[in-house]
């Protein structure tokens, strides 16, 4: 039996995941959370082979929380399952290692497939995910500009002032794990090694 948590500030959408599971004779749903936060606390003690884990949700986003729970249960499985398709979410969930990425517009059959996939030790990303990041490797390779967001724009200029990601959590209200996220996404995206390689990219693109 294959025990799952479900982690998505939708109650409804929780309820209605957890359903289709409980249907399942491979499946067991042994913890619902409105919040990563919420999860984290409850972890330590939780029997859990795998997490299904939402992007946007209050304090604490998915990306973010990835890396947690793996200091608490470095073996768990986690997989996300968000409305997203763009390519820098995509690339964000492989950079925190997670074990998944599926649609929530996904089938029952496809969620419960990822499930057992996941668990047999193969990774699971979904048709449409699985292009995306396809299509922005091609896009890397041939040499084209990263797709930056808003948000690490933001952060890049402020790594340009030379904050560290404690002064950057402070400056633009957000977590220090948050914070310390869109670094480390940053220098993924950008093939940068450290600050000082991020401090140079966003010089030679105009950013600082």
């Amino acid at each position: 039996m294959i025990k799952v948590a479900i982690v998505d500030d939708h109650r409804l959408f929780r309820q209605g995941v957890s359903v289709i599971l409980a249907s399942k004779e491979t499946v067991e749903v042994v913890g619902k959370y409105e919040s990563a936060i919420e999860l984290l606390k409850a972890l330590p003690d939780l029997g859990v082979d795998l997490i299904l884990l939402d992007i946007d949700m209050p304090e604490m986003d998915g990306i973010t929380a990835a890396p947690e729970i793996f200091k608490i249960k470095p073996t768990v499985k986690v997989v996300i399952l968000s409305m997203h398709l763009s390519s820098h979410k995509i690339q964000d969930a492989v950079a925190a290692k997670v074990h998944g990425y599926l649609l929530k517009t996904s089938s029952d059959e496809e969620v419960v497939a990822a499930i057992e996939q996941v668990m047999s030790g193969k990774d699971y990303f979904s048709k449409e995910a699985h292009e995306q990041l396809v299509e922005s490797f091609r896009a890397r390779d041939e040499g084209q500009e990263v797709e930056l967001t808003p948000r690490e724009i933001e952060i890049l200029k402020l790594v340009c002032e030379e904050l560290n990601s404690q002064e950057i959590a402070e400056k633009l209200f957000i977590s220090v794990h948050t914070a310390e996220t869109h670094r480390r996404n940053l220098l993924s995206k950008t093939g940068c090694r450290n600050s000082v390689g991020l401090v140079r990219y966003a010089m030679d693109r105009g950013y600082c």
